[in-house]
């Protein structure tokens, strides 16, 4: 009976640690841009300029802290910080502000990120505000 106490715990803790794992190797972010938008609309030189260096290319996030990489980032002397680590009820929100006493210039700039981790695909929408920029597009784990 105590054999069967043992095995069953150990089975039971392995069962746990390999769920954790895999959540862990699950948490972060692999996104693509789907699209670029401006306030003053979505057509122009300029925006055709964004939507050539935008469009079709990829960035990372972590999980945990919020950090982007890649073609787009939400770091430049303040760290993001994560209001919402996402469920299978509400998004993903990671927000980055900078004011001018971080290093914005004369002004400030305020960066989000919003994934819908509760969509049940494994491709979730995201949308990702850069001051005046919005990019949407679809992020998957990795």
């Amino acid at each position: 009976m105590r054999l069967t106490g043992k095995i069953g715990l150990t089975a039971f803790l392995a069962a746990v640690f390999m769920a954790g794992a895999a959540q862990a190797g699950n948490s972060d972010y692999r996104c693509t841009i789907g699209r670029v938008s401006l306030p003053q609309g979505d057509s122009g030189h300029i925006y055709d300029l964004y939507k050539q260096k935008f469009v079709g290319k990829e960035f990372s996030v972590e999980r945990a802290s919020g950090l982007m990489a890649g073609v787009l980032k939400n770091s430049y002397g303040t760290k993001p910080q994560v209001i919402d680590a996402g469920s299978y009820s509400n998004s993903y929100k990671v927000i980055t502000t900078m004011r001018t006493g971080d290093g914005a210039g004369t002004g400030s700039n305020v960066y989000a990120l919003t994934i819908l981790e509760y969509q049940k695909s494994s491709r979730k929408p995201f949308i990702y505000l850069y001051t005046d920029l919005v990019f949407f597009g679809e992020c998957e784990h990795f």
